[in-house]
């Protein structure tokens, strides 16, 4: 096949999962699978537009205590229909305003033990608008005391018609004691190496265990640490969050939807955002970016009741953030919204007051138009009744800077962002961010070739070096060419590794790009002798076909082991990229840390692989590639638990090309045995 036709060289979309350094596409399915969850559900939704997802926090509020009904609040058993109040929320600016509300009635038993009212609104916006995302947690006052927030209403309702979740069920979640100390913990230098990495290997040829996965109680990635998938993180998100967010099938309601305003993206990582948030019950929406990072002296500095609120999820050149409602603060602590972010329980999230720019009246749904203004505290607890915010709590984030090179005059080369420290977030944001930075420095429609190369600092362990490519014939980079890549999924690993929390400091990314198609095509391979001498090399002449130019040939040796003596050795030849080094499993962070960097060759070599007749063995985190008779029987313990993992022994054999190449083939050789 002439290199003309093949459409693009994206390894990842023919390489499996694990051993594929760049990006595939996968939006559509995702993006299916989030709209199938949507329309399986109905019209009543918690009309947050609060984001986020589970992580660990390191702000505890102490052993849990019964909270009495303060004074200046009004039980639900005394909320009788047709009693006639006031709300706060923001509708434009940082300063709540009051709306009127008259109750309806109250549904008993609305979630587990939590009832809600419903109220009819009445504004001359809300009369526009209707029911608004960005509301929830609007406190509603009857007789001049809260009796809780607004945060229901109905998808094309013809009224203004909310639901109240009970202030009570709010102030109960306020009560929840929380853990301490178990923030990503940042330490000291890169331990010694590790010798024999693992306990089962990896690039053998054998059917290794699995690394073993992460325990995490909701949001975590649950799978083999060392073939971490953002997209099949995703999907594991949506499985377990919607039966949490979704109400009973039998009734009318449907699961939280939360949109999230995103600045400074493009349209394919809009639509990656909303790919990958969709099936959490977020609703990616482009607006603008917010500067909380670099406050305006006149920005507020508390939050009040009825003030807006947001979640930053990443600021910087690009940013994502939430917005909803304040519904009571109690010294350093708030409660808002009335219903669960994600059902996440603790986390650990930047929050920031938020001004209110417009509400956007629609027949779908109405919803608040905001950005932050100051970085104030972090969201700590996400349940059922509303979402727990520390005023005086500090998320962890990390900074990333992204600098592309070979792109002459471009006005924006460099990029910075802070990204939150989240198990999935921070791989998503990342991707997203260093796909929006290349496709709007590299905006071209012309032959391509980029290497990126990323520096990323873990805390105590030191600083790997993580490298992607990739090559395109015509079509701009985007978004959708980082989302498989080896950074993100680096990340995605060290963040959801089964051992312990793992401190991201920061990532600094490097992209060279060239506009040239540095890819050869393997058009065949030949051995030049069919037959060699025990312990000589044999010699394979490579025929590649570079994108423009004559066909080229390259003569290779691959040693043969004397061993391999009168028989047949046949010989595969593969992109360096596809081929995973013989490693082990790794048993902790440092073993994983030590791996990430290695576990493919050379992406501009090809390799040449064949077998032995020996077996290799993993036992105990060492890996034997090639063991004498007898030995398995020595290594065997008396449990079949702790027996040792065998393998099919193979020679690898790199050979750079100083490009990348695309296809396989197999020649085979056969070896004079030896005379005696």
């Amino acid at each position: 096949m002439p290199l003309r036709d093949i459409p693009c060289f994206r390894p990842g979309s023919f390489l499996a999962a694990r051993a594929v350094p760049l990006a595939i596409r996968f939006g559509s399915a995702i993006a299916g699978a989030a709209r199938a969850l949507v329309e399986r559900e109905a019209r009543l939704i918690p009309m947050s537009l609060l984001a986020g997802a589970a992580c660990s926090v390191a702000v505890g509020l102490g052993a849990a205590h019964a909270i009495s009904t303060p004074p200046d609040t009004l039980p639900i058993a005394e909320v009788k229909p047709g009693m006639k109040g006031y709300g706060l929320t923001v509708f434009s600016g940082t300063t709540p305003e009051k709306f009127d509300v008259e109750v309806i009635s109250t549904l008993r038993n609305f979630r587990p033990n939590q009832d809600l009212v419903l109220i009819k609104t009445q504004h001359p916006r809300l009369e526009v608008a209707r029911t608004v995302a960005g509301m929830s947690g609007s406190p509603i006052y009857l007789n001049g005391k809260m009796i809780g927030a607004y945060a229901y209403g109905w998808l094309f309702g013809a009224e203004a018609i909310a639901g109240v979740t009970p202030i009570k069920s709010m102030l109960d979640e306020l009560a929840r004691p929380l853990p301490r100390a178990i923030a990503p913990k940042v330490g000291g230098p890169l331990p010694a190496p590790v010798s024999g990495i693992g306990g089962a290997p990896r690039g053998n040829g054998g059917a290794p265990p699995a690394a073993p996965a992460r325990l995490h109680g909701g949001l975590g990635f649950a799978g083999p640490v060392d073939a971490y998938d953002l997209a099949g993180h995703a999907s594991q998100i949506a499985a377990r969050v919607a039966p949490a967010l979704a109400p009973p099938e039998a009734t009318s309601l449907a699961r939280a939807s939360t949109p999230v305003m995103l600045g400074g993206l493009g349209g394919t990582s809009l639509r990656i955002a909303s790919d990958l948030l969709g099936p959490m019950g977020l609703e990616p929406m482009q607006a603008g970016g917010g500067s909380s990072a670099n406050p305006d002296p006149g920005a507020p500095t508390k939050y009040v009741d009825g003030g807006a609120i947001g979640v930053e999820l990443v600021r910087g050149d690009i940013s994502a953030m939430g917005i909803g409602t304040v519904t009571r603060v109690s010294g350093d602590k708030l409660v808002a919204f009335g219903h669960p972010m994600m059902n996440g329980g603790v986390t650990n999230l930047p929050t920031a007051i938020a001004q209110v720019h417009w509400i956007l009246a629609s027949q779908n749904r109405s919803f608040k138009i905001g950005e932050a203004v100051r970085t104030v505290g972090s969201l700590v607890n996400d349940r059922q009744a509303a979402i727990v915010v520390d005023s005086a709590a500090k998320a962890p984030v990390f900074p990333m800077r992204v600098q592309i090179d070979g792109v002459d005059g471009a006005p924006h080369p460099t990029w910075n962002v802070e990204v939150a420290h989240d198990q999935f977030l921070a791989p998503s944001f990342v991707s997203m961010a260093l796909g929006n930075a290349v496709e709007a420095t590299t905006a071209e429609r012309r032959d391509m070739t980029w290497r990126a190369v990323s520096q990323v600092k873990i805390g105590r362990y030191g600083t790997i070096s993580l490298v992607d490519f990739g090559a395109g014939n015509g079509a701009p980079l985007t978004s959708d060419d980082f989302v498989r890549s080896r950074l993100v999924r680096s990340m995605g690993a060290l963040l959801n590794n089964p051992w312990e929390e793992v401190a991201i400091e920061r990532v600094d990314t490097r992209v060279k790009v060239t506009f040239d198609r540095e890819v050869v095509l393997l058009r065949g391979a030949k051995v030049l002798e069919p037959e060699i001498d025990a312990g000589a090399p044999a010699r394979i002449r490579l025929d590649l076909q570079p994108h423009q130019g004559p066909l080229e040939s390259r003569v290779i040796e691959v040693p043969i082991p004397r061993e391999l003596a009168g028989g047949k050795v046949d010989i595969e030849l593969s992109p360096g990229y596809e081929v995973e080094r013989p490693m082990a499993t790794p048993n902790n962070v440092a073993e994983l840390v030590a791996m990430l960097p290695l576990q493919n060759h050379d992406a501009e070599s090809v390799v040449a692989t064949f077998k032995l007749r020996e077996n290799g063995a993993a036992y105990r985190g060492k890996v034997a590639s090639r063991l004498p008779p007898g030995a398995m029987d020595t290594l065997r313990p008396s449990s079949d638990s702790d027996a040792p993992e065998t393998f099919g022994a193979q020679v690898q054999v790199p050979i750079s090309l100083k490009r990348f190449m695309v296809g396989k083939d197999t020649v085979s050789v056969a070896v004079r045995p030896i005379l005696r």
